[in-house]
């Protein structure tokens, strides 16, 4: 695996950051490197992708080796034009010109003593989980939130500006620290229990489409999906010779660093870098959400929901503070590439931005700042404009607006739409607490209110007020889109709640540290000596968080695929003559059969359970005609509609899971005349049917 891992990461690095990098320079300034390096990527995902899409669309063909090429030289020379005739876009050199809260008063330091105690109390119930502390800890996180703002210490303090938290300037070798342990979280299991393979189920999809877009420069007649990420993916295996499922094992891990990264620049571009290493930190160390992305193989969700969404929000905040066609573009840019990659973060982006348009706009013009809501209801437009662009044929828009203006038919995007409302119930509070991770729960709570204290105290000024209320609005959206079935993905919504509450959570834990500091010596023995427990436990919940995360990452995991069924997806690629193949709806427990699909080279036919296909949401473009064919055949070997149905889809294999339920294998090896068995291991046996004879005369 380590050549594949010196094949495919210098690849992933010319593709995925260096063409945006002029790009970055042009369009945004920056306080650092590292903040330049989240902007070059972003803009890297988003326009290598779009340019390697166009020429297959133009050409007519997959995504050749010149295309591939072409793609991230056009952008990387697109960039540097840009940056020769503009200029660059200046360097944030100063802290934002923002006001952190004021040191927190005795009232609330008090709760939150009493809320770390729980919290530790938490870490150490094993039995409970922790949930049965859940409610008392957010009364009295509230408690604090309510009272810290209301109670300072000092009432004139509070009319001065505040400069940092902490005098604590990240440095390259804390960012590298930071990286370092991201990376050692993501592949510490992978290199431990897994490879060559890598752990989750939606892979296999995602190679296929992969494959697709390598050969046919489509992947709509396997599942209507957008094409950015499976784009990405192919111009990295055409340039590093490597396939998606090589790619995958070695690469993966590393897409961990892209939310450390986004909420690194989110951060940094509302209160300075010192709250910007503490928003990666949390990202990196203490979310679950988006290592649960990367275990169950949900690579689009990784790229979209946290990451592009996060810079798209930070790209935002810059049109509130500096409003001008540079800003204005690179938030239409980032926002509208969300579209490209996932449809549930598009969703919600879509619905943060309308919320934004209706609240802020008309808030900017009756306040007499009409240059600036001019600056924000353009940027908006130019967004929805991209955004059309990139939907206009994965959702076949015309017939949907259509379908919508008509009352007809509204097509494959209105129907994929319909069928997820209500279809998925939300989980419990406790697993979104801990899916969230407590100490990011908690701490976001108070940072969501000192948040929202600080807009209604007018302690800042409008682009930071309209800076808070955004991350307030982006968090509450989550949250209730995570608690009804209504919003039709309240899981995924649940999983991505963590990244805007990772954000608030530096805010809360700069500042607690602020106040373990005080500005005043006339501050009392008691608030300061209050202030240092608080800011110790709150250090101790966070570090223990850290190392349980750690531990669980060096876990094995069931979701792998066996060696049995990756020999017999190996016999399957050496035996590919075209056709297709059928094979069982899964390989173990999580594995899901496309497995076999990508390892084969195949992209049908696909299989589901009997559960499965009573779910609407979950039917690929094909509908149900070929899925129930693939289940009659594994389950019926012989007979006349069999036999029709092996020749109608033009079956080379019948490939089964020894173990799944209600699959007659058996049956198969007792029928000589109709299969010849051509592999068999422990768990996994395929068939040949043979030729049917054709009658004579």
């Amino acid at each position: 695996m380590l050549a594949e891992l010196l094949r495919a990461l210098p690849v992933a690095v010319m593709v995925g950051t260096v063409p945006g990098y002029f790009w970055a320079r042009s369009l945004s300034p920056v306080t650092d490197r590292v903040e330049l390096l989240a902007y070059s990527t972003a803009l890297s995902a988003t326009l290598v992708p779009t340019a390697a899409l166009l020429q297959a669309r133009i050409f007519g063909t997959g995504v050749t080796l010149p295309i591939a090429a072409v793609s991230a030289a056009a952008v990387f020379a697109t960039g540097l034009a840009a940056y020769l005739w503009l200029g660059p876009a200046g360097r944030a050199d100063k802290p934002p010109p923002a006001c952190l809260p004021a040191p927190l008063g005795s009232y609330a330091l008090v709760s939150l003593l009493a809320a770390f105690g729980l919290m530790l109390a938490a870490a150490f119930d094993l039995a409970s989980g922790g949930v049965r502390y859940a409610v008392p800890t957010a009364l009295l996180v509230l408690l604090a939130g309510v009272t810290g703002p209301l109670a300072s210490r000092d009432s004139a303090h509070r009319q001065q500006p505040h400069g940092t938290p902490v005098r604590f300037r990240p440095s390259l070798v804390w960012g590298a620290l930071v990286a370092a342990v991201v990376l050692l979280r993501g592949y510490w299991g992978p290199v431990k229990h897994d490879w060559p393979f890598i752990r989750g189920g939606d892979q296999y999809s995602h190679a296929v489409m992969s494959n697709l877009l390598l050969t046919e420069g489509r992947i709509d007649s396997y599942l209507i999906y957008p094409p950015g990420f499976h784009a990405m993916s192919a111009v990295v295996s055409r340039l590093s010779r490597l396939e998606p499922l090589e790619i995958f094992p070695v690469l993966a891990p590393a897409l961990l660093l892209l939310p450390t990264l986004g909420l690194y620049a989110l951060a940094t571009r509302i209160w300075g870098r010192s709250c910007g290493a503490v928003a990666a930190l949390f990202s990196g160390m203490l979310l679950l959400g988006p290592y649960e992305s990367f275990a169950e193989a949900r690579y689009p969700n990784l790229l979209s929901a946290d990451f592009l969404i996060v810079m798209a929000v930070a790209a935002l905040i810059g049109v509130y503070r500096s409003p001008g066609p540079r800003s204005c573009l690179l938030f239409a840019t980032l926002g509208s590439s969300v579209v490209l990659y996932h449809q549930v973060g598009s969703f919600y982006l879509a619905t943060l931005l309308a919320l934004a348009a209706i609240l802020f706009v008309p808030y900017l013009l009756l306040a007499g700042h009409k240059k600036d809501a001019v600056a924000l209801f353009l940027s908006l437009a130019l967004l929805g404009l991209l955004s059309v662009f990139y939907a206009w044929d994965t959702y076949d828009l015309p017939r949907l607006v259509a379908g919508l203006l008509g009352g007809s038919d509204t097509g494959a995007g209105g129907a994929a739409v319909a069928i997820t409302i209500g279809s998925q119930e939300p989980l419990s509070l406790g697993h979104l607490l801990a899916t969230t991770s407590p100490p990011v729960a908690w701490l976001g709570l108070l940072g969501t209110l000192l948040a929202v204290g600080e807009v209604l105290q007018r302690r800042v000024d409008v682009p930071q007020a309209l800076a808070y209320l955004t991350l307030v609005i982006w968090a509450l959206l989550l949250f209730m889109g995570s608690r009804t079935s209504l919003s039709g993905f309240p899981q995924r919504f649940e999983r991505d709640l963590g990244l805007p509450l990772a954000v608030l959570a530096a805010l809360a834990f700069a500042a607690i540290l602020r106040s373990a500091r005080p500005c005043e010596p006339t501050a009392s023995l008691k608030a300061r000596l209050a202030a240092v427990l608080v800011s110790v436990l709150a250090i101790v919940v966070v570090g223990l968080q850290a190392v349980e995360n750690l531990n669980s990452a060096d876990r094995a995991s069931v979701n792998v695929v066996s060696r049995e069924a990756a020999l017999a997806g190996e016999w399957l690629g050496e035996h590919n003559d075209g056709g297709n193949i059928v094979v069982t709806p899964y390989l173990n427990d999580h594995i899901p059969g496309s497995a076999m699909l990508a390892m084969g080279g195949y992209t049908g036919l696909r299989s589901y359970t009997q559960e499965r296909l009573r779910s609407p949401r979950a039917l690929p473009p094909s509908g149900k005609g070929p899925l129930l064919a693939a289940q009659w055949m594994t389950r019926h070997p012989v007979g006349g509609r069999t036999e029709f149905l092996l020749d109608r889809y033009d079956v080379g294999f019948v490939v089964l899971f020894k173990r799944y339920p209600g699959v007659p294998w058996r049956a198969f090896e007792g029928a000589p005349d109709a299969y010849e068995k051509v592999f068999e291991s422990a768990a996994v046996v395929i068939f040949a049917p043979r030729e049917t004879p054709q009658p004579s005369g």
